[in-house]
Order: structure tokens, then sequence, then C-alpha cells
């Protein structure tokens, strides 16, 4: 068996995932994730949005920094199956906010809105993932990274050992493997996360340049395709 298929099984409870994060668990990253989430549900009045629910949510900063700018009505709920993740969440519990440590799919509970950031591209059967995930909420948002690009695939990148992503995407296949999963696509953006995420703009500054320049001279989905560096975020039913 590979190291890279033990690291995979267990990284995620045997604290092996939040030392490949630098002990951060991402959090560094939340407030910026949940600005363009909430961009994205303010395109889209019609969804009414009372009950949020996060599977994957980590360290807890993603809905911790939605509570502040969602209504006071609003209540949260994190899935986490990391008992470090966890641990850090507990810091953002509140009376509208709770964390829970286990599956998200034994709790019967529904919502109106179910999130999956940056998770489904760690699941091993990430179809059945994305069945499930559809059942559990009205609406669906979704962040995918876009690891599949030119300038990747020139370079042989591998993102299964330097980000836990055993599924790798581009901004076609993350569309279509939820179409494939029973979802509408409601919207989608991408979001450049190498020049805009805390933990990822200082080490790509100068392909950041390079980007920028590209996006006005050509389109943001062919630097995407080209240089790498974005996701997909994605709203559906």
């Amino acid at each position: 068996m590979s190291q890279a298929t033990d690291f995979h099984r267990g990284a995620y409870a045997d604290g092996s995932y939040l030392d490949l994060t630098g002990g951060t668990w991402h959090l560094q990253d939340s407030q910026m994730k949940a600005g363009w989430i909430m961009k994205l549900l303010a395109s889209h009045p019609e969804a009414k949005v009372n009950t949020v629910c996060e599977i994957g949510c980590g360290a807890g900063g993603i809905l911790a920094s939605m509570q502040t700018r969602m209504p006071e009505t609003a209540q949260f709920t994190g899935y986490e199956i990391s008992p470090q993740a966890h641990e850090m969440s507990r810091q953002f519990e509140n009376d509208r906010c709770q964390f829970i440590l286990g599956d998200a799919f034994a709790d019967q509970r529904h919502y109106d809105l179910v999130m999956a950031i940056d998770v489904f591209e760690h699941i091993e059967d990430c179809f059945s993932f994305l069945r499930q995930t559809h059942e559990k909420g009205r609406y669906q948002i979704y962040h995918v990274p876009l690891d599949v690009h030119a300038s990747g695939i020139l370079r042989g990148k591998n993102a299964w050992d330097s980000s836990g992503h055993i599924h790798l995407f581009t901004l076609e296949t993350a569309l279509k493997s939820l179409e494939f999963t029973n979802h509408r696509i409601i919207d989608w953006f991408l979001t450049n996360g190498a020049a805009e995420l805390p933990n990822r703009k200082a080490r790509t500054k100068v392909l950041n340049t390079v980007r920028y320049a590209m996006q006005k001279a050509v389109s943001e989905r062919f630097v995407a395709r080209l240089l790498g560096g974005y996701s997909v975020l994605i709203l559906a039913e």
C-alpha cells in the first residue's frame, strides 16, 4: 500500500491533515471564502436561506464569518470528522451556531442551504457524497479547486500529496459532476485563490502579476485553464 493511500485513509482523524495545513486548517482563508459565498447568495435573493449547514466545516471559520453577515434569525450547523478541527471550531460556538463531530449524513436534519467548501475533491466516492449532499438541503453551495490546468500538467504537478485532493477537476468536469448527481446548476463564478487567499498570495506573487495581465488580455477562464490558481464557487439545487 502506498504512503499516499495510507495518508488519505486516516489523515483527517489522526492529525496528519492538520499538519499539512501548518496547524491552521486554513482558518486564515475563512473570511475571504465567506465573502465569496455571501456575494453568490446576494445575487439570488430568491434563494431564501435561514438554516445553513456546512459539511466538512474544518475549524469553523466560514460559518462564524457568515453568522456576522446574515440576519439574526439564521441558524448554522457545522459537521466535521476531524477531532483536531472540531476542537478549533468550538471557539465559534454560540446559541445560533453549533459544531458536531461526526457524519453529517447520520443526522436526519434537513437545511435550507448545505455547503461543501473545498471538500468533495477529498472524498473517495465523491459521487455518493454529492448525491447525499443534494438530498440534505434545498440549495447547495460547493467550492471546488480547479487543479487540472496546462501549467500543472506540464510540470507533473500532483495535488494528492500537497493538498490531499484525490479527484482533480477542470471547470467543466466540476459542473458535470454536479449535473451527473442530480443537481441543477443555478449560478457559478471563478474565485482567484492564488491572488486573494492569505495562505497563497505571498507564494504566488510573481505569477499573479501574469495572471492579472492575461485576464485583461484574454479571459479569466482561459487563465484558469493555462496557469491554474482558481476554484469555482457553485450554487445549485
